[in-house]
């Protein structure tokens, strides 16, 4: 997310739960989709993703494992008839993704602050600098 979406997102009067989520960590609008849908129906397969969102099967097995690999999702293989299998996917609790978000920006406003805290430091090496150049 560019600095140019941060500052609308801050000067925005009513955040959305999405927008804090797609910026604290990185989610797509699809993957926040596939996140809900998850939520919504408990564990689910990738078919059933892929009908829900009215997504391709390939779409939607990339949605659900980009969530996985975010630690959004988990991924749990179930047994079918005759040797085959199928994975099942069931979301990451509400409350996970909450402290997931919380954990990311108290990181990102400690980094500020501290950025803040040597600004004038780095503003005069800068100044420094730009004087050498002439």
């Amino acid at each position: 997310m560019s600095l140019k979406d941060i500052q609308s997102l801050i000067s925005t009067p009513n955040m959305q739960a999405d927008a804090i989520m797609k910026c604290a960590l990185g989610v797509r609008t699809t993957e926040m989709e596939a996140y809900c849908a998850l939520v919504t129906m408990g564990p689910s397969t990738v078919q059933d993703i892929a009908e829900t969102l009215g997504k391709s099967r390939s779409t939607a097995q990339r949605l659900l494992q980009n969530l996985a690999g975010k630690s959004l999702a988990s991924r749990e293989e179930q047994l079918i008839g005759l040797g085959g299998y199928q994975y099942h996917y069931r979301a990451a609790s509400p409350e996970k993704m909450k402290k997931a978000v919380r954990e990311t920006l108290d990181k990102w406003y400690s980094r500020m602050i501290e950025e803040l805290d040597n600004l004038p430091e780095k503003l005069d090496e800068m100044g420094k600098n730009c004087l050498k150049a002439f």
